[in-house]
C-alpha cells in the first residue's frame, strides 16, 4: 500500500509538477498564517488581563511587541484584533486557492490517466485486446480512474492536515514540551489500536473494484443481448443476476460506511479522552500556569479534531488506492501487449499481387493446433478472390492477417514483393475497406457513420458510395435522408440496410482492397442478392477478397481458395474445383445442396433478384 501511495505521488508530480509545487507552497504559507493567528492569542490574553509573563509566553509577547513597533503600531486591543482579522482574510484566500489547485490537480490526473490508458488500450495487438472483456476496459476507464481522482483529493487533504497539525504541535511544544510529549504518546497509542482499520479499508477498496467490474460486465452483456433475452423470455433471469450483483456491490459499500462510522466513533471517544487527559495532567500533576493552560487547551482543542480527520482521510485513501493500482496494472498490461512502435511510416501500394508465404498463426501459446498452418497463396490485384471453408477453418484469421491485425507466427505476407511489416501497416490499412459479418453502426446519422471512415468525404463521394452499395434508394426514403439517426448499433434500420450502409462506409474510402468477411452470411436471400449485386458492380474496379462459407455467393470469383482446419487444401476457379470428383470444395457444395455441375456466373439468388426486379 505504501508503494502504491509513493507511485501515486510520483505520477501526480510527473503529470502536473507546477500545480504540485504551488500546492505545497500554498500549504506551507497557509500553515504559517494559522500559526501566527494562534500566537496572537498570547498578546490578546495579556491585553484582557491574563498574566502571560511566564516562561515561553514572555518571549512570545516580546516578539509581537517588537514586530508591532517595527511597523509603527502599538499592541492595543484594536490593532491586535485588526491583525487577526487580516490574517483570517489571508487564510481564507489561501484556502480558496488551495481548493482550486486541488481540483485542478485532480482533473489533470484523471484526464491524463484516462487518455493515457485509452491510448494504451487502442495500441494493443489485436489478439491481446480480444482476450479481455470490453466491459473490463470500460470499468477501469470510467469508475476506477474517477476513484483515482478521489484518491488525489485525499492525498492533498492529508498533506494540508498533517502540515497544519505539525504547526499546532510545534506551538504546543513551545508552550509546554512535557504536555506535548504526553499528547504525542497518547496519540501514537491511539493510532496503534486503529492500524488494522487501514488494512481492512484497503481490502474493502479491492472488493469495491471487483464488484464494480462484475457489475459493468453484467450491464454490457445484458444490454447487448437484450433482444435475445426478450426472445427467450429471459429478462427476469437477467434482472435477478443484475439485482444480485447490485446487492453485492451495495453490501460492500455498506460495509465500508459501517467501518468508517465505527472508526469515527472510536476516534471521537479516543480524542475526547486524550483532551481530558491533557487537561487533567496539566492542571493537577504539572501545575501548568493559567495562561499556558488556556493556550494549551485551545491548541489541543483545535488539534485533536484535525488528528481525527487525518485518521479518517487515511482510511478513505486506503479504500481508493486499489483503484490506482488497477489503472496502473491495466496500463502496464496493455503497454506490454503494444503493437511494435514505428519510427517512420513507409508507403506501400498494391498494383500486382498479395502473397502469403508459408504463413502460420497461433492464437494460443500452449502448443495446441495453430489457427492457420503453412498457408501459401496469391491474391491478384484487381481480381475477386474468395476464401471459403467450413466454420472454424481459419478464414477470418486469414482476413485479420491480411489487414495486419495479426502478425504471422511464421512466414510472411508481401504486397507486390514488399514485406508487410510494422512500418508499412498504417499506409496499408489506409488502402483497405472492411465489411464484417456483424454490421456495426454508431448511434449517429447515416452521414456521420460514413464520414467516420473518411472525415473529409464530400456529399458527392457519400452518394457515390451509397450507389455502389445499392443503398442510395433506401437512404433517400428515410425520414431525414442522410441525417437520419440509425439508432444504437443501427437497430432502427433492417439487417440488410445495415449491411449495405456498412459496405458504403467501406467504399467511401475508395479502397484498393475490399475485404468482405462473411458479409452476407446472416442475411436473407433478397438482401444477400442486393449485396451480391453491389459486389458484382465492383468487379475489376478494385481488389476484392470475399471470406465466406456460403458458396452460392462466390460463383463469379476469379479464384477460390479452400481452407480446412487451418490449411489451404485447394485453389482454382469455380469450374476447376467442382470438376474434381473428390475435392473438398465439391464436398462443401454437395453439403449445401448446390449443383456442382451448374455453370459459373451469377449466383441463384442474384439471378432470382434480377428476374424479379428487372421488369415491372
Amino acid at each position: 500500500m505504501v508503494r502504491t501511495l509513493r507511485r501515486l505521488a510520483a505520477e501526480a508530480f510527473a503529470i502536473s509538477p507546477r500545480r504540485v509545487a504551488e500546492t505545497a507552497v500554498v500549504t506551507l504559507v497557509l500553515s504559517a498564517t494559522e500559526g501566527i493567528g494562534l500566537l496572537l492569542l498570547v498578546p490578546l490574553l495579556q491585553l484582557v488581563g491574563v498574566d502571560t509573563q511566564q516562561g515561553a509566553l514572555t518571549r512570545i509577547v516580546a516578539a509581537f511587541g517588537a514586530v508591532f513597533r517595527t511597523v509603527g503600531l502599538r499592541p492595543t486591543l484594536g490593532s491586535v484584533l485588526g491583525v487577526y482579522v487580516g490574517l483570517v482574510a489571508l487564510q481564507s484566500l489561501l484556502q480558496r486557492r488551495e481548493s482550486v489547485l486541488s481540483a485542478d490537480l485532480q482533473q489533470d490526473m484523471v484526464t491524463t490517466l484516462r487518455t493515457r490508458l485509452y491510448r494504451a488500450i487502442a495500441g494493443m495487438r489485436w489478439v491481446q485486446f480480444a482476450r479481455t472483456r470490453s466491459s473490463d476496459y470500460s470499468q477501469v476507464l470510467t469508475d476506477e480512474v474517477a476513484r483515482v481522482g478521489t484518491a488525489v483529493y485525499y492525498v492533498l487533504d492529508l498533506l494540508v492536515l498533517i502540515v497544519v497539525s505539525l504547526v499546532y504541535f510545534a506551538l504546543a511544544f513551545r508552550v509546554s514540551p512535557a504536555m506535548t510529549a504526553f499528547a504525542l504518546i497518547c496519540g501514537a497509542l491511539l493510532a496503534l489500536t486503529l492500524r488494522h482499520e487501514i488494512e481492512r479499508a484497503h481490502a474493502t477498496g479491492e472488493d469495491l473494484s471487483t464488484s464494480w467490474t462484475r457489475l459493468y460486465a453484467a450491464v454490457s452483456e445484458h444490454l447487448g443481448s437484450l433482444k435475445l433475452a426478450k426472445s427467450y423470455g429471459a429478462e427476469g433471469r437477467h434482472a435477478q443476476v443484475f439485482a444480485h450483483l447490485s446487492q453485492e456491490l451495495g453490501e460492500v459499500g455498506r460495509t465500508n460506511v459501517r467501518a468508517a462510522a465505527r472508526l469515527r466513533q472510536q476516534l471521537t471517544i479516543g480524542s475526547a479522552a486524550l483532551l481530558a487527559a491533557v487537561v487533567y495532567v496539566s492542571y493537577t500533576l504539572l501545575a501548568v500556569p493559567t495562561a499556558q493552560l488556556l493556550l494549551l487547551l485551545f491548541l489541543f482543542a483545535r488539534l485533536v479534531p484535525r488528528l481525527t480527520t487525518v485518521y479518517e482521510r487515511a482510511r478513505a485513501l486506503a479504500t481508493t488506492l486499489p483503484a490506482f493500482a488497477a489503472v496502473v496494472a491495466m496500463e502496464e498490461r496493455c503497454l506490454a501487449a503494444a503493437a511494435p512502435s514505428v519510427g517512420r511510416v513507409r508507403a506501400i501500394d498494391l498494383a500486382e499481387r498479395i502473397t502469403f508465404e508459408h504463413v502460420t498463426f497461433d492464437y494460443r501459446e500452449d502448443g495446441r493446433s495453430p489457427a492457420v498452418r503453412d498457408v501459401t497463396f496469391t491474391l491478384d490485384a484487381g481480381a475477386t478472390t474468395a476464401i471459403v471453408g467450413p466454420s472454424g477453418s481459419g478464414k477470418s484469421t486469414l482476413a485479420d492477417l491480411l489487414m495486419g491485425l495479426l502478425t504471422p507466427t511464421e512466414g510472411r505476407i508481401l504486397v507486390d514483393g514488399v514485406p508487410l511489416d510494422a512500418g508499412r501497416l498504417d499506409a496499408w490499412r489506409d488502402q483497405i475497406g472492411y465489411v464484417a459479418q456483424e454490421a456495426f453502426l454508431f448511434h449517429e446519422s447515416v452521414r456521420a457513420n460514413l464520414l467516420w471512415a473518411k472525415p473529409d468525404a464530400s456529399e458527392e463521394e457519400i452518394w457515390h458510395a451509397l450507389r455502389l452499395a445499392s443503398a442510395d434508394a433506401f437512404v433517400r426514403a428515410l425520414p431525414h435522408g442522410l441525417d437520419t439517426v440509425v439508432g444504437d448499433r443501427g437497430v432502427l434500420v433492417s439487417g440488410g440496410e445495415r449491411q449495405r450502409l456498412s459496405l458504403a462506409r467501406a467504399l467511401v474510402r475508395r479502397p484498393a482492397l475490399l475485404i468482405l468477411d462473411e458479409a452476407t452470411s446472416s442475411l436473407d436471400s433478397e438482401n444477400e442478392a442486393r449485396i451480391q449485386q453491389a459486389i458484382d458492380k465492383l468487379h475489376q474496379q478494385m481488389t476484392i477478397v470475399v471470406i465466406t462459407h456460403r458458396l452460392s455467393t462466390i460463383r463469379g470469383a476469379d479464384t477460390i481458395h479452400v481452407v480446412d482446419r487451418g490449411r489451404l487444401v485447394e485453389s482454382g476457379t469455380w469450374t476447376d474445383l467442382v470438376g474434381r470428383r473428390t475435392g473438398r470444395f465439391r464436398e462443401l457444395c454437395e453439403a449445401q445442396g448446390i449443383d456442382a455441375r451448374s455453370d459459373a456466373g451469377p449466383s441463384p439468388v442474384v439471378r432470382a433478384f434480377r428476374s424479379r426486379f428487372s421488369n415491372p
